[in-house]
């Protein structure tokens, strides 16, 4: 594997200029918005050429990171991380008018987020769009930061002069690739909750220039704050808001790759068999919940099954045809089909009710035994085999350009203890789903489950082409996950207990 091929001048597109500049609004000062814009610009640029090259070699692609809220992270440090595989590289970009060398915030060596190695980028931006470059200027390892770099306490950054980095074509990466280039790195300690409170207080101050310079706070300190995602949510909202936002939550220790951010609480774990015990509520208890009856949150239905109001009063000569297109001799769309109208149609009717039970003990598809637990707890709220299915509205801020989006989840008994789960994202007036929406589950510590991970599609004309995403699985009793939904540098997790 060479990593080469005309890295020395990489053209920046004017697309992603763009781009790079209606994120960096997402920012208050003008030096983060700067900051935010070549890091964006640079990270985008570069991981176009690296994608190609790796796929050449059939090497594992490149992703950044952190995956989600990067804004946050940009709003503090210069320097965006990528992931190839076990390799870490932090790309640092620089102007024209900076000093030839590179400086590399302590942020990104003297805590686990530090990196095998460090890139060193100059972007050149002209007023013609069409004449915008960035040049590689070499890169530089982590041991050899520390022990080879000047570092600058007021600054609280290490610097090597360009002249001091490795092999312009990253032939000597080829080469140092597997061996062990980063030097031990010192454990931070943990942030108290009042002391994670008072630092956000302090330096979520848009007053404060530069957090990472308020150098009366030990780096040590300031950098356990950064480590907990919710916490350096927290300090980006604060500044973005002019400093006044709720608590912050008591900090965790954080991963330094598999790190992804919650938001600014971490709720507690949904039991989701307590909406299997749960009896009917009335209707004003109910909207004022966060997961409500699927009905009420997806808007501009259809009469269809399993959705619509059901009757109180179920009209024997309509159920009766009803119950005999579910029948084994029907074929299994029909079966189907007839389950959802039974669930509108079927309130309480004892007939309705049983014909539902056969069918979940008869249906040859996953589907129809779906349909037919979710529409007998719609007619028969308790019933041991009864199915639920509730949604809720998602927030994803700036990037959904005004869908409103909402995160469905439906569960069945399973045998052997297990829980069916039906996750199910859909956009509240039906429309199409934003593109590139990403749906993945989660172990209780944060480790994606394989399989269990699903993203919109574009056409050929790159639109939205989907209207909804699904998974399902069977989690045993107990079974703690969790559930993230994200697109682009936003996300939202929810916990979930089977």
């Amino acid at each position: 594997m060479v990593y080469r091929r005309e890295l020395d001048l990489l053209r920046i597109a004017p697309a992603v200029q763009e781009q790079a500049w209606e994120k960096s609004q997402q920012h208050k000062s003008t030096s983060d918005r700067y900051n935010a814009y070549i890091n964006r610009i640079c990270v985008k640029t570069f991981l176009e050429w690296f994608c190609e090259i790796l796929a050449e070699d059939s090497r594992p692609q490149p992703a950044i990171w952190p995956k989600t809220n990067l804004a946050s992270l940009l709003d503090v440090v210069n320097g965006t991380a990528i992931v190839v595989g076990e390799t870490r590289l932090v790309l640092i970009p620089r102007n024209m008018t900076q000093p030839e060398e590179l400086c590399v915030f302590q942020e990104w060596v003297d805590s686990p987020w530090a990196a095998n190695y460090y890139l060193s980028f100059q972007i050149r931006l002209e007023a013609d769009e069409d004449d915008c470059w960035m040049c590689y200027c070499g890169f530089a390892t982590h041991r050899q930061l520390k022990h080879e770099a000047k570092y600058d306490p007021k600054e609280r950054s290490y610097i090597l002069p360009t002249e001091a980095l490795f092999d312009k074509e990253l032939l000597v990466m080829q080469l140092t690739l597997g061996l062990q280039m980063r030097e031990e790195i010192v454990p931070l300690p943990v942030l108290s909750a009042a002391e994670a409170k008072a630092l956000l207080q302090r330096l979520g101050n848009p007053a404060v220039d530069s957090p990472r310079l308020e150098l009366d706070v030990p780096f040590e300190k300031w950098m356990a704050l950064l480590l907990d995602p919710r916490c350096r949510q927290e300090l980006y909202d604060r500044r973005l808001s002019g400093g006044t936002l709720s608590e912050a939550p008591l900090p965790e220790k954080a991963e330094p790759i598999k790190e992804e951010a919650p938001g600014p609480e971490k709720a507690e774990p949904i039991n989701l068999r307590q909406w299997l015990r749960q009896v009917e509520k009335k209707t004003a208890r109910v909207a004022n919940e966060v997961w409500q009856a699927f009905e009420t949150v997806i808007t501009g239905q259809k009469l269809a099954p399993v959705r619509g109001s059901r009757s109180p009063i179920s009209p024997v000569s309509a159920i009766a045809p009803l119950i005999r297109l579910t029948e084994a001799s029907q074929p299994e769309q029909t079966r189907r089909n007839a389950a959802g109208v039974l669930g509108e149609l079927g309130f309480a009717d004892p007939e309705a009710i049983d014909a539902l039970v056969k069918l979940l003990n008869t249906a040859r598809e996953e589907e129809t035994r779906w349909q037919a637990a979710l529409s007998l707890g719609k007619i028969s709220p308790g019933h041991p085999q009864a199915g639920v299915k509730k949604a809720r509205l998602i927030d994803l801020g700036m990037q959904l350009a005004g869908h409103a989006i909402a995160l469905v989840v439906a569960i069945m008994p399973k045998g052997s203890g297990k829980l069916g789960v039906y996750i199910q994202v859909h956009a509240q007036d039906q429309s199409k789903l934003p593109p590139d929406l990403e749906l993945t589950v989660l172990t209780e510590l944060g480790e994606p489950i394989p399989g269990l991970k699903i993203s919109t599609r574009r056409d050929s004309k790159g639109e939205s082409k989907d209207n909804s995403i699904q998974l399902r699985f069977a989690p045993p009793s107990g079974t703690c996950f969790q559930v993230r939904l994200a697109l682009d540098d936003a996300s939202i997790i929810e916990h979930f207990i089977a």
